[in-house]
């Protein structure tokens, strides 16, 4: 495969999953937000949390911003049968659930 060809193609697979890097405060943020919302009683993220869901390391590879955003918003009747133990985070305000993504999104 010729190296300007895998370049177009490398760019081509990951359009839409860049994220905003976030700031160290709001990483930091992100990380309360993450262990405060109880996410890792089902999801591993850095060697700690449970195995009963999938681990969110390489989330930010699958699923751009704006996609975790719209599946932390579903209610979990609304998600597929393998994500049908989500809690709802309708009490948590849009501006965490955006910080939330955007930390997720970044996990690659």
């Amino acid at each position: 495969m010729k190296p300007v060809f895998f370049i177009f193609l490398l760019l081509i697979l990951s359009n839409g999953l860049h994220a905003e890097p976030l700031t160290k405060d709001q990483h930091q943020q992100a990380q309360r937000l993450f262990i405060a919302l109880g996410c890792r009683a089902c999801h591993d993220l850095n060697e700690s949390g449970s195995n009963l869901a999938k681990p969110l390391d390489r989330i930010g590879l699958k699923l751009n911003e704006a996609e975790i955003l719209h599946r932390l918003q579903q209610p979990p009747g609304k998600m597929g049968p393998k994500d049908k133990f989500m809690p709802s985070y309708q009490t948590t305000s849009i501006e965490q659930l955006k910080l939330l993504s955007r930390f997720l999104a970044n996990r690659k």
